[in-house]
């Protein structure tokens, strides 16, 4: 191994991570889901977890937390002098294969520093009952909201339409729309049929408004705003496999500061409660001004490419900084120190169909796209393709811009004659 520190990061898209890393000094070390090949640039050595395991998405993404935790242990075996370790998307509730993995961590005896939040942390972050409990207690708006088991058929009073969803939701996977009394009947029903367990599901009034979220910085004590961005949910021109799946991002969000300034005061609490460590986000629906809690993203979050673009700062070195003691005041300083801001807009593509290795290179050619699909692999209807990131001098432009990247690529994706 070189001189210079290193890392291994997990997760379930780590390119824009090793990216980061690799501009901020890091020799990067990755397990990583799809492979993209733009990834293998910015790494010295990686796990493929599709590639080693020869399957696909659609096949593998239920035991996905398995494979990273144990592809991890592997790596830490090939390379155990590696400085730091960082848990990307997929683990925030694997708690017992997170466990797991430290413990097996200190077996070996290794040095390797944790630039994530403690676990204890990890599971108060993803406690909803809990986080209600904080805002209701200061105050802050929260969607009415239970746990399907309690649901009683006959005294259930939420106004339809309500939201049926994982109490552990990601990325909008999971998440149904509930019409009326009866289709809330049959989906319980379907449930207990097929032997899920009903205590692991909410049902919740549904807020309709900005979907929006906060990325912030914090040392287990102090915390400082990163960005406000606005999110984009079940875009149709990103040909989502659901209305709720997560479709990218526009940072910073187009609202009212009296609107950023309430979202930066509940985010803090929440922050400053929990004791999280680190950059972290939190998501929220704004409806006539409310911010209405959905969910906290105990780790980095996906915006974290569009926030850097839009701020034209490396936020993976900071984060890392974050975890070493007299580093904060740098930190604090070098975010008050950004002088021009623009706009970025993060859009995650999804196969409308299956693609050939053709489609795929065209799609692979276009500007602007990131997190690209080896073209030998194809894409299956649903699967994520690319990313698209568009920054401009306006919110309006770099949305837009986005936009025309799009349409060129469904375009090539809905050619007949390929």
């Amino acid at each position: 191994m070189s001189d210079k520190k290193s890392i291994l990061v997990l997760g379930f898209n780590t390119r824009p991570l090793a990216f980061s890393l690799k501009q901020s000094g890091f020799d990067v070390y990755v397990v990583d889901f799809f492979g993209d090949i733009d990834l293998f640039p910015y790494v010295k050595d990686s796990i493929i977890i599709t590639e080693r395991l020869n399957s696909n998405y659609e096949a593998l993404k239920e035991d996905f937390d398995i494979y990273l935790i144990n592809f991890g242990l592997e790596m830490l075996k090939k390379y155990p002098n590696i400085d730091y370790f960082l848990i990307g998307s997929g683990l925030d509730d694997a708690i017992n294969e997170r466990r797991v993995f430290e413990e097996k961590i200190n077996e070996l005896g290794l040095k390797i520093k944790n630039i994530n939040n403690d676990l204890k942390i990890i599971e108060k972050a993803r406690d909803i009952n809990l986080i209600h409990k904080i805002l209701k207690e200061n105050d802050f708006p929260v969607p009415l909201t239970c746990n399907l088991e309690n649901v009683d058929d006959l005294s259930f009073d939420f106004t339809f339409p309500i939201i049926l969803k994982k109490k552990h939701s990601s990325g909008g996977i999971s998440i149904k729309k509930i019409k009326n009394r009866t289709e809330l009947k049959e989906e319980k029903w379907k449930m207990i049929k097929n032997k899920i367990n009903l205590s692991d599901w909410l049902v919740q009034e549904y807020i309709e408004g900005i979907p929006v979220s906060c990325t912030f910085i914090s040392n287990g004590i102090k915390s400082e705003i990163i960005s406000i961005n606005q999110q984009l949910i079940g875009e149709k021109v990103s040909n989502p496999p659901s209305n709720f799946f997560y479709c990218g991002n526009v940072v910073p969000a187009k609202i009212s500061k009296k609107d950023k300034d309430l979202i930066t005061k509940i985010s803090l609490r929440l922050a400053s409660e929990l004791g999280l460590k680190g950059i972290n986000g939190i998501d929220y629906v704004l409806r006539d001004h409310d911010p209405f809690f959905m969910e906290i993203n105990p780790r980095i979050p996906g915006s974290i490419r569009a926030s850097e673009c839009s701020l034209n700062i490396n936020l993976l070195d900071l984060h890392v900084k974050s975890f070493e003691t007299f580093k904060w005041k740098n930190i604090v300083n070098h975010l008050k120190s950004i002088s021009k801001i623009e706009y970025a807009t993060k859009l995650i593509m999804y196969a409308s169909k299956d693609l050939n290795e053709l489609q795929l290179e065209q799609i692979n050619n276009l500007k602007n796209v990131h997190d690209k699909t080896l073209p030998q692999k194809g894409a299956k209807k649903g699967d994520p393709v690319c990313t698209i990131l568009n920054v401009d001098d306006d919110h309006d432009s770099s949305y837009k811009g986005a936009l025309k990247i799009a349409n060129k690529i469904n375009l090539i994706m809905n050619e007949s004659s390929y």
